[in-house]
């Protein structure tokens, strides 16, 4: 393709640098191409076989050569498109394979070839590598769109071309274009199409980080598309952060498994008319979901004043514009009659009691939330000695936690060591992570697991929970009086209170001895109900209100076609 102009131009720039390379000191070093061929062979399935014959004349001592090649592309909707490059031989100009080092960071594949005696000296390096998803397959084309050489040379490149063969039935339906110079130059190239070839070659050398690009059109239906399991797969490949829901999924499930599953209670679901024996209203509405609740710590209050421990007196205060309502807490028994209460129950009337017989619910404003986690524990502590669980909340939180780190430890090790870049396919990276982050808390919530006798408990009390849910009043008359107030911190653990109150309604009309209103209104369950639930309302917003801290701060398709475009490119150096 060359004319005798061109062929006598080259001989006469290889002479002048034979004649420079006779006259340059010993230290001095220098390179660069004289000529780069690369003979392109796409398959019918669009992958393609790709020889790169590249000469470097080096001026000074050098060890060797780079090429870089990029492997990740912007994909649709924000995803990434990877290259799967697979390196077959790296010889010399003998034929003879040479050492190199490869590996992929930053989106490329790099390789380190070792070259020897590259001293004064021009020196050939080929580099044979295939392409397993080289070709864009369109609705109504398809298209191989290759940067032949990349745009990132630092050096000159004296000629460049490129011949690509396509399957013989692909001859008369080629198109081609070819650009060449800096990245984004629409600076067109001659192409010659004949029959299933397409070549190219440079009519001028290349400065510096400019390349040459070839965009070939190829009528649909001369290659073959891939299948819709090759693509997913290669879907997969070049977006492997989305692996980390699955991933995630199977170690959560996995844990949930071995260490989360409730045995069979052995028994069903129905109707009890008392709670589970020795267990308090706290410790009930825990077992059931597996957490201390604010409603749990209130019925504490209400459990111990039932029993004649505290008593509830509603007291209202005049304001200046409008009056509002407290309720004052009386100590009914002294210290040492605390013998029969457990550790949470005693720790309940300490604090609230921490200054004397009798207290404000507002004067525990920013005092009592101090007591709050030591609750929680002791409560939890009891239903653990009581043999409810055998992975208990705390242990399946530490189970998560090893789990997190089981999850997120191989893809933080594989981003930290560059073998993997999970955050080129942009947001479909933080959607997986945010699905993954989903998958571990709704599975982690369940890594509870209850203790044969747990889980039968757990059925007594869903059995006590339906009978207040659907408590008939003819059985209501035939159960002992105290009844209603009896299990009314049961019923308020298990939030059920005002179904309880409105099974009462005309049954009980005398008002517990343990709560003081401050109405004249005439007694009803219902009204009771709704002002116990609202003194534990205020209970609760008094327990863990805690004092404001302090903070400081401080002040073919589409058109057009360019030279680094399409797929391939990179560049290379020497060392």
């Amino acid at each position: 393709m060359q004319n005798p102009f061109t062929r006598s131009r080259n001989i006469f720039r290889k002479a002048v640098f034979l004649l420079l390379l006779l006259s340059v000191p010993a230290w001095a070093r220098d390179y660069h191409v004289s000529m780069f061929i690369s003979t392109i062979h796409v398959e019918e399935d669009g992958s393609a076989r790709i020889s790169e014959k590249i000469t470097f004349v080096f001026v000074g001592e050098y060890h060797g050569v780079y090429r870089d090649i990029p492997v990740d592309y912007p994909g649709p909707n924000g995803t990434n498109y990877s290259l799967f490059i697979k390196i077959d031989s790296i010889t010399g100009d003998d034929g003879a394979p040479l050492k190199y080092e490869k590996h992929t960071s930053g989106g490329y594949l790099k390789l380190k070839i070792y070259v020897p005696d590259a001293i004064n000296v021009s020196r050939t390096v080929n580099i044979e590598y295939s392409v397993a998803n080289a070709t864009k397959f369109f609705d109504d084309h398809d298209e191989f769109y290759w940067n032949v050489t990349g745009n990132d040379w630092p050096v000159p490149m004296d000629h460049v071309a490129t011949s690509v063969y396509f399957p013989d039935k692909a001859s008369g339906g080629l198109r081609a274009q070819a650009f060449s110079g800096p990245y984004g130059s629409a600076n067109q190239e001659k192409t010659v199409v004949a029959g299933n070839a397409v070549m190219c070659e440079t009519a001028d050398a290349l400065p510096m980080h400019s390349g040459l690009s070839i965009d070939v059109y190829v009528p649909q239906g001369l290659l073959q598309r891939p299948g819709l399991f090759t693509r997913a797969g290669w879907f997969l490949r070049s977006n492997p952060i989305l692996t980390l829901p699955l991933y995630t999924f199977l170690v959560m499930f996995a844990f949930w498994w071995l260490k989360g599953r409730d045995p069979d209670p052995g028994m069903s679901v129905a109707p009890m008319y008392e709670p589970p024996e020795n267990m308090g209203p706290a410790e009930t509405g825990t077992l059931i979901d597996d957490s201390v609740d604010a409603r749990d710590i209130t019925s504490v209050l209400v459990d111990l004043a039932v029993r004649g421990y505290v008593k509830i007196v509603e007291t209202t205060h005049k304001g200046l514009l409008l009056n509002h309502k407290d309720f004052e807490l009386h100590l009914l028994k002294g210290r040492n009659e605390w013998k029969d209460l457990n550790d949470y129950e005693q720790t309940m009337l300490n604090r609230v009691f921490y200054s004397g017989t009798v207290t404000r619910l507002s004067d525990l404003k920013n005092r009592f939330y101090t007591a709050i986690p030591k609750l929680k524990s002791q409560i939890m502590s009891a239903l653990k000695q009581k043999g409810m669980y055998s992975v208990d909340p705390n242990s399946a939180a530490g189970y998560w936690g090893l789990a997190a780190v089981l999850i997120a430890a191989p893809y933080a090790l594989l981003e930290w060591s560059g073998k993997v870049d999970f955050f080129n396919s942009g947001v479909m990276a933080f959607i997986s992570i945010g699905v993954a982050i989903v998958i571990c808390i709704i599975i982690g919530r369940q890594l509870t697991a209850k203790s044969p006798q747990g889980v039968k408990t757990l059925v007594k009390i869903q059995g006590f929970q339906e009978f207040m849910n659907r408590v008939d009043a003819d059985r209501l008359k035939r159960m002992p009086p105290d009844t209603f107030e009896k299990y009314l911190p049961y019923a308020m653990a298990l939030g059920v209170e005002q179904h309880w109150a409105k099974a009462f309604e005309g049954i009980v009309q005398t008002p517990p001895s343990w709560y003081e209103s401050s109405g004249g209104y005439i007694f009803s369950p219902y009204t009771f109900v709704n002002s116990v639930s609202y003194m534990s309302q205020q209970a609760h917003s008094a327990f863990v209100a805690a004092p404001r801290s302090s903070s400081s701060s401080s002040g073919w398709s589409g058109g057009g076609g360019f030279s680094g475009g399409g797929f391939g490119g990179g560049g290379g150096g020497a060392f």
